[in-house]
């Protein structure tokens, strides 16, 4: 990976009033990253486990920068994280230095909550592939709860955070948000750094209280580091792991990797099994919400039939829509069985034309290759 204009000291604070806010200064400019919701976040975990997520907080928002000094107005346990992190991109593990000032942890308190003990938490986007985990689950008459991290992305998050709270309502999941500030400045394919990692974490201390011994997560993890961003190494997930039940946590983080276009077909399968409507519930588009109408515009024109069956958020033209919709007319979605050859031929065409001029060719897997030249076979 290529090596980045390093700093040489980033200086973090955390603030007085909240124990998961943390901010940071770079070229005058502002990055933070804090936990808002829910109140006392973290009750019923032990210290290391709340020690554990500012470090991994730490490690986020020091990602574009890895710099060799890192100074903070409180204490730092599990430098070892650092260590790992730092090691992968090839860098020496970075200095912490505490600053005069220091602020005292305010430690979660314990509540007497009682909820319900659940075997599996799922983290949930709302998108594709986290509604297909959810739904395997379902079938197999497994208890889970479902955990959606709002702010943890750039855009989009209004309407994740509502589609997957809509998805766990109509399906009889159980449900809990946890609510970031970020204004981190960790965006783009870059994030993955350290992402997953984080997302696990705040999982895992989320469903503590239910005696939660699993948390699923988004896979295709590489045994090879090269290459490899942090959050998608085993290496470090196999660390990241112990550092779990070192810090008294109960679960432990599997990843599933549900495939790619077959997902939609496995969707469109259990639909009929379990007499649910799925795929309209999916918030599976990369266009900002305002784009939506005017990129659908076209597709009204080109495949009146396939725009008119598809979410109201779907906009017909980024990747995760045409995955979307080759999916559907590939594994014959009845809603689309009136879609005449005519528009399915457009589909495809137009399919070619956009992956010569898509910006990131190694986002298109080779499913959607394969698929997509099936499907032009086929008509």
């Amino acid at each position: 990976m290529p090596k980045i204009e390093r700093r040489e000291r980033i200086k973090i604070n955390l603030s007085p009033r909240n124990s998961f806010d943390l901010s940071m200064t770079t070229n005058r400019q502002k990055h933070g990253l804090a936990v808002v919701e829910p109140d006392n976040y973290g009750h019923d975990t032990t210290p290391a486990a709340q020690d554990l997520l500012r470090t991994v907080m730490i490690a986020h928002l020091v990602a574009p920068h890895f710099p060799r000094i890192i100074e903070t107005n409180f204490g730092v346990e599990f430098s070892e994280f650092l260590t790992r992190f730092y090691d992968h991109y090839g860098y020496q593990p970075p200095k912490i230095k505490r600053s005069i000032e220091q602020v005292g942890i305010s430690y979660a308190k314990p509540t007497e909550e009682k909820r319900n003990t659940v075997t599996t938490a799922s983290a949930h986007s709302g998108g594709l592939d986290s509604v297909f985990r959810l739904i395997r689950f379902l079938e197999r008459g497994e208890d889970i709860v479902a955990v959606h991290l709002r702010n943890l992305n750039a855009k989009g998050n209004f309407a994740e955070a509502a589609a997957s709270q809509e998805q766990c309502r109509a399906w009889g999941i159980p449900y809990e948000l946890v609510r970031l500030k970020n204004s981190s400045g960790n965006t783009g394919f870059e994030v993955m750094k350290t992402r997953d990692l984080l997302l696990a974490l705040i999982v895992a201390i989320s469903t503590h209280p239910r005696n939660v011994s699993k948390i699923v997560i988004e896979g295709g993890m590489s045994a090879d580091p090269t290459g490899t961003q942090f959050s998608e190494y085993t290496g470090a997930w196999e660390m990241f792991n112990q550092l779990l039940a070192d810090a008294g946590l109960s679960s432990q983080v599997e990843g599933i990797d549900p495939g790619d276009i077959e997902t939609v077909g496995e969707i469109l399968r259990l639909e009929k099994k379990l007499g649910l409507s799925i795929l309209p519930l999916v918030q599976n588009c990369f266009s900002a919400p305002f784009q939506v109408g005017g990129n659908r515009k076209k597709w009204d024109r080109v495949t009146p039939i396939l725009s008119k069956n598809s979410p109201e958020q779907w906009c017909g033209s980024c990747l995760k829509c045409r995955r979307m919709s080759l999916g559907r007319i590939y594994y014959r979605d009845d809603r689309l069985r009136k879609m005449p050859s005519r528009e399915i031929t457009a589909f495809v065409a137009d399919t070619y034309d956009w992956m010569r001029k898509y910006p990131r060719p190694e986002m298109i897997s080779q499913s959607f290759l394969d698929h997509l030249h099936a499907l032009q076979d086929r008509v």
